[in-house]
């Protein structure tokens, strides 16, 4: 594992998406229910940067096409994406937030 601090944990309030830019992509970063998540901030129906789009609880939607993820798994909830999120495992250590951009 190769874990990196993006943020700090302070940085990301409930239901916030950061972005964070890395050397190859960005990378979104949500607290949700008191747990961190951490994707590729792209939408894997056409790649719009699903960062744009509106965070209801668990689910984000693409502003583009609507299509819907669950953003603690990825999973894809509505059409037209087939594909989930490209999600990093993320820790807390100390108040940093750490994500492991290798992971996939």
């Amino acid at each position: 594992m190769a874990f990196k601090k993006l943020v700090s944990v302070s940085e990301v309030g409930e239901g916030s998406l950061v972005v964070v830019k890395t050397r190859h992509f960005n990378v979104v970063v949500t607290k949700v229910e008191g747990d961190f998540f951490a994707f590729e901030d792209s939408c894997t129906h056409d790649g719009e940067e699903i960062s744009c789009g509106k965070l209801e609880g668990c689910v984000i939607t693409c502003p583009r096409h609507f299509a819907k993820f669950d953003v603690r798994t990825g999973k894809v909830l509505a059409l037209p994406a087939t594909e989930p999120l490209l999600m990093f495992p993320v820790r807390v250590n100390g108040t940093d937030l750490e994500v492991d951009l290798e992971a996939v």
